[in-house]
């Protein structure tokens, strides 16, 4: 009896550890989106029409979950999913604002959480355009920042699917960015016969 008091004792410890922390990281993210100036542009990226898949699944389950629970009337365990949907509404947020892409006057911020994932315009030294109906993906190649000028900096490559809705004004951000320094390529496609 001991045993399984102990054992229901450190489930609620952990389960209390883990709503604590994903109450902090949802934070962090919302913060830094706060934090983030001159914002000209934002697009959902996640992988599940522009939401985040594993967040969203213990989002809905935990809610079902909830369902389930309220239809039984099992009372008792009213706190514990309560403390599982708070941990998914933290979750999806901090993925949900983390997969967005946010192109700043700075640069363009790949993940809200993550500083080495934002690229800022002079680090730019080419970009590439593939053509393709609605969404467009586009390339560019960047300098890594390095405190070192001793050494030669490596070169990152940035890939970016735009929707088709906000192509139009992102290409006139980056003209305007990159135009004095970079002229843009469109990325050729040919087939095997024309090399022949």
């Amino acid at each position: 009896m001991q045993i399984s008091t102990d054992i229901h004792g450190l489930f609620v410890l952990l389960l209390a550890a883990f709503t604590l922390g994903s109450t902090f990281l949802s934070a962090y993210s919302i913060l830094n989106v706060v934090r983030l100036r001159n914002v000209r542009l934002s697009w959902k990226a996640g992988k599940m029409k522009g939401y985040p898949i594993f967040s969203t699944i213990f989002l809905i389950s935990a809610i079902l979950m909830s369902g389930v629970v309220y239809q039984l009337s099992l009372s008792q365990y009213y706190p514990i999913v309560g403390c599982y949907i708070w941990i998914g509404l933290n979750w999806f947020t901090a993925s949900y604002l983390a997969s967005k892409r946010y192109i700043t006057d700075h640069g363009i911020v790949k993940n809200i959480n993550d500083p080495s994932q934002t690229v800022a315009w002079y680090q730019i030294t080419d970009f590439v355009e593939k053509p393709s109906e609605g969404d467009k993906n586009y390339i560019f190649i960047y300098q890594e920042n390095g405190d070192d000028e001793r050494w030669q900096k490596r070169c990152i490559r940035l890939e970016l699917t735009v929707p088709s809705l906000k192509v139009k004004k992102f290409k006139k951000i980056v003209s305007y960015k990159l135009g004095k320094t970079i002229s843009p390529e469109l990325e050729a496609f040919m087939d095997a016969g024309a090399l022949k």
